[in-house]
């Protein structure tokens, strides 16, 4: 029972306590704890520095004295320093609050914890009072509340104290935000801030919370996907996927685009070729991918499309349960579920500030008459756009002139072209104006120049319009048609996409389109000729960087030549992407054109002069096809027969020889890859042998054997020169880097992945970059170099949104270690978890294996079992133990037609530690279990795997088994081993 209450006012009882000087002794002794308080600080406390007693020790005693009769004889306790309270914890509210607070923190109670929690904090707080407050924020009023929290926290330690929240406290800002991890695609971050549209913004965002479909609906030029991008920067749903419709030119792109958008299916592939049956499937594909966390998908510039667009947003809300879609268009989509904003224009104050602060950008000092921005603004019908471009006229011209110049501008549209689209109709008055100021040059460049998707520079620009181009460019920047960025490759310029509408709608009219289109394919196959000539060349860091810049136009130049059936396009388009996309890691955008190349080649015979460039292209694809289960490779292989494998290059030649010998492996064609490279590895030519060392490397790995591999590849490191760029020799790093992790070797790991690192960073190759760098965090880890892991891993982290399929386990997987290092167990098995998650989820293109066998998963299952088995309580981790059990049948099984016996040794590794550390299985098997999966060459690549660790646990719980069993199996090793493997798991079964 509480005796002394000291949180409101001081009583004793629930008598108040008479004297300020008593008071302020009792709440001294309540703050100072149990153990008291010195006289000093006492003394200080009650009288405060300036006004200190004669004779402090005599003082003192008065007050104590006087608490004492005010309390009790015991209530106050003499110290060897000084003082203390003789009461227990219970008896003293401050004291019991604490307690109870956190209990009811503990247990998750954080409702009834809160309040308890927020009074604390105002009298007693500390780290841990500060942290039990943050989650029990984020569980009452949600994460976001949570970071607010933390964020004034951090502000008042910084301002008061000048230092940082600790390490703990850190950690518990990590967490909160790893669980209000949003995901935000497709948005731009360098929106200026809007003018006049707040309430709009707040009006919109209310919609979105009552309503499934909201529609921002208004003429073209009123700022509808500026708006838009701002409320979805906002969102309260956890993710947000924006997608730009203006480019799709039919209907029946719709489906592709959106799906291409959010990653269900490259854009550059199929799009312009899909079926009603393959829409329909796509369309299924795209609410199951966002059929999970609340999500806000938001459609812009819809008119063009609008039945299209109702259609699948009618279709996407009746199937997905916690998705809202925001659509920006002229139309409305006119279906049930829907709720149409009007988006008014700028009121003449809110526009006359834009056309200001765009004025003095454009012209600072320039003179601005109130009365005449006023009158322009209105005559502009307060359309964003439009007063724009009006306002940075000022460059050339007075405001009086830029008021002059608009008094035909409307009479000049009406009555025009009623099949033009109806968004055009107000911005085309905006533009128009604009292009009246020009000169026919100036126009036909415009015109010419709106076919680039991606803008374009001034080389593109004269390859286009001839060598007298930059005064036209020149002319059309002055005139805010288009806008200059200063890019890595040097100036670029871009259209305002109603800008560049407004030049195709120009050129189609002028009739100069199909020359227009052939014009820029012109300048695309030049370009990548020039550029795939570098490319394997000391050049190669240029080369890259040059296909980088254009690699969204080419690539939409790509995908319209595969439409349009013009193969000689196609493939020399293709050398240059293929192989850049391959250098960069992005090896399924060359899987998902397999398929339509094939197609396009089939009976196409290639001129003498392509016939190096047709074998390199399927090289590429046939390497893409065989990696991934043999999909398409009884095509590529026939084109190829039919062309000609015997090339004149003779890298391009041996590599030709192993993709005919992978694609009769995987077929079950022919003799085995190895035999066939083990003829290639004696070539006379010193590329030839390095070229067939590293794919030799690979084989020699995926059968078991990486010691093999090293050699292999250590071998291929020594031939490899640099003469055809640094790439060759970093991805053999790279190589080795994984290959000694695989091995459990991190030292060495650590050294070749340091080698790597500089060239990947530089090439721009992300996804090898993140992996290599999550090798250098787990070596830092194991050396117990905590701090250089957390700062490795902060890196990784800033490189991973580039990244791509095989870096997405790999940034969880390096921090799972790190935490289980620092003894966060919790977190670090949350993150194994979440890793099985991610990777149950990612998509492969062309992969024919069963979903629930490919390699990413089930080793991403096998880590986590064993992490589980080390570190986890209970039976935390035998949902996934239960799910290999099944799976493991199914991946030793006759029927499979290719094995990856380092991913099947994993899945063996971790059943059998779960078995020796939960005692699930006969002791023996779950032996033999992991005796395999070292034969199999299973990767010890994370810490809990390492093979020391393993050996430990067997001779701990079945002594003298692992050597009877090694000794049985002697010097056999994977498919030496299958029939055993299937055999103990059989017996399991």
């Amino acid at each position: 029972m509480t005796t002394l209450s000291v949180l409101d006012e001081v009583t004793w009882a629930g008598a108040p306590v008479a004297g300020e000087r008593t008071r302020a002794l009792l709440r001294a002794l309540v703050e100072a704890g149990p153990r008291g308080a010195s006289e000093t600080a006492l003394v200080e406390e009650i009288w405060g520095r300036d006004d200190v007693p004669a004779n402090p020790a005599k003082a003192l005693q008065v007050v104590v004295s006087r608490a004492r009769t005010a309390t009790a004889a015991t209530a106050i306790e003499r110290t060897p320093r000084g003082y203390r309270l003789g009461l227990d914890a219970g008896q003293v509210d401050a004291w019991s609050l604490r307690p109870e607070a956190l209990r009811l923190a503990a247990e998750k109670r954080y409702a009834e914890a809160l309040p308890l929690l927020e009074r604390l904090d105002r009298i007693e707080s500390d780290e841990e009072v500060t942290e039990a407050v943050l989650r029990a924020v984020a569980a009452v009023h949600g994460v976001p509340a949570a970071l607010e929290r933390f964020e004034a926290y951090r502000s008042g330690l910084a301002d008061g104290l000048g230092v940082d929240p600790s390490p703990r406290l850190r950690a518990v800002h990590a967490e909160l935000l790893a669980r209000d991890r949003p995901v935000r695609s497709g948005l731009r971050h360098d929106a200026d801030v809007l003018i006049g549209r707040e309430q709009d913004a707040a009006e919109v965002s209310a919609l979105l919370k009552s309503s499934r479909v909201v529609t921002i609906l208004g003429p073209g030029g009123l700022g509808k996907t500026s708006l838009a991008q701002v409320i979805a920067h906002d969102a309260e749903q956890p993710v947000v996927h924006f997608v730009e419709l203006v480019g799709v030119t039919a209907p029946e792109d719709l489906v592709s685009e959106v799906g291409s958008a959010l990653g269900v299916r490259d854009s550059v592939a199929h799009r312009d070729r899909l079926t009603p049956q393959q829409r329909a499937d796509v369309r299924s594909r795209i609410a199951q991918q966002l059929d999970g966390a609340p999500t806000l998908l938001v459609l812009d510039n819809c008119e063009h499309i609008v039945a299209a667009v109702a259609d699948l947003a009618a279709f996407l809300v009746a199937t997905v349960r916690d998705l809202t879609v925001l659509a920006t268009s002229r139309s409305p989509l006119a279906i049930g579920a829907e709720r149409v904003y009007p988006l008014g224009r700028l009121g003449t104050y809110d526009g006359s500030e834009l056309f200001r602060r765009r004025a003095v950008a454009a012209r600072p000092g320039v003179h601005l008459e109130e009365s005449r921005v006023d009158e322009i603004v209105t005559r502009l019908d307060g359309l964003p756009l439009a007063i724009e471009l009006a306002a940075v006229k000022v460059r050339a011209m007075s405001v009086d002139d830029i008021a002059r110049r608009l008094e035909n501008r409307f009479e000049l549209l009406r009555g025009g072209d009623r099949s033009a689209p109806d968004r055009h109709q107000t911005l085309v008055a905006v533009i128009d104006w604009s292009w009246n100021l020009l000169s026919e040059r100036e126009r036909r460049a415009m015109r010419w120049l709106s076919v680039f998707h991606d803008g374009f520079t001034l080389a593109a620009a004269e390859a286009m319009l001839g060598a007298d181009t930059f005064a036209a460019i020149e002319e059309l920047v002055d005139q805010s048609l288009l806008t200059v960025l200063e890019a890595p490759q040097g100036f670029r310029y871009r259209m305002l996409e109603t800008v560049r509408e407004f030049g195709r709608m120009q050129l189609i009219d002028a009739g100069e389109d199909a020359a227009a289109r052939a014009a820029q394919r012109a300048w695309a196959r030049d370009y990548a000729d020039a550029s795939a000539g570098r490319i394997y060349s000391p050049q190669q860091f240029d080369a890259m960087d040059e296909l980088r810049a254009e690699e969204s136009n080419l690539a939409d130049i790509l995908r319209q030549v595969l439409a349009d059936d013009e193969p000689e396009s196609v493939i020399r388009l293709f050398c240059a992407m293929g192989v850049f996309w391959t250098i960069a890691g992005e090896h399924q955008r060359v899987i998902m054109l397999a398929s339509p190349v094939a197609d396009l080649l089939a009976e196409w015979e290639p001129p003498p002069e392509l016939l190096e460039k047709t074998r390199l292209v399927l090289a590429l694809l046939l390497f893409g096809a065989a990696v991934t289960g043999g999909s398409g490779l009884g095509r590529l292989t026939a084109i190829l027969d039919r062309v000609g494998a015997e090339a004149a290059d003779p890298q391009l030649r041996v590599m030709l020889k192993v993709m005919q010998a992978m694609a009769d492996s995987v077929t079950g064609a022919g003799r085995p890859l190895e035999d066939e490279l083990a003829v290639l590895i004696n070539d006379p030519d010193q590329d030839v042998r390095a070229r067939a060392y590293t794919f030799l490397s690979h084989e020699r790995e995926n059968l078991g054997d990486p010691e093999g591999a090293v050699a292999a590849v250590r071998e291929a490191l020594r031939l490899t020169g640099t003469a055809g760029g640094l790439w060759p020799q970093a991805m053999l790093h790279a190589q080795l880097s994984g290959l000694y992790a695989q091995l459990g070797r991190l030292g060495e790991a650590a050294e070749h992945a340091r080698a790597a690192v500089p060239v990947l960073r530089r090439l721009g190759a992300d996804d090898d970059l993140v992996q290599t760098h999550a090798i250098l965090v787990t070596y830092a880890v194991e050396q117990g170099r905590l701090e250089e892991a957390a700062e490795i891993l902060a890196q990784l982290t800033d490189e991973q949104p580039r990244g791509g399929f095989g870096s997405r386990g790999a940034v969880h997987g390096a921090r799972a270690q790190l935490l289980l290092a620092q003894g966060r167990v919790g977190e670090a098995l949350a993150l194994f978890r979440e890793v099985v998650a991610t990777m149950g989820e990612v998509p492969f293109p062309g992969f024919t294996d069963d979903g629930d066998l490919l390699p990413w998963r089930v080793a991403a299952e096998a880590v986590t079992v064993v992490a589980c088995a080390r570190h986890g309580e209970d039976t935390e981790g035998s949902d996934l133990f239960e799910a290999l059990m099944v799976k493991a049948p199914r991946l030793v099984s006759e029927g499979r037609r290719a094995q990856d016996y380092p991913v099947t040794g994993m899945v063996l590794f971790a059943l059998g530690l779960w078995g020796l550390q939960r005692d699930a299985l006969p002791r023996e098997e779950s032996v033999r279990l992991v005796v395999l999966a070292d034969r199999f060459g299973y990767s010890r690549s994370f810490l809990d795997m390492r093979w020391a660790l393993a050996v430990a646990d067997a001779s701990r719980v079945a002594p003298g088994v692992l050597e009877r069993v090694s000794a049985e199996y002697g010097e056999r090793r994977g498919l030496a081993l299958l029939d055993e493997a299937r055999g103990v798991i059989a017996r399991l079964g």
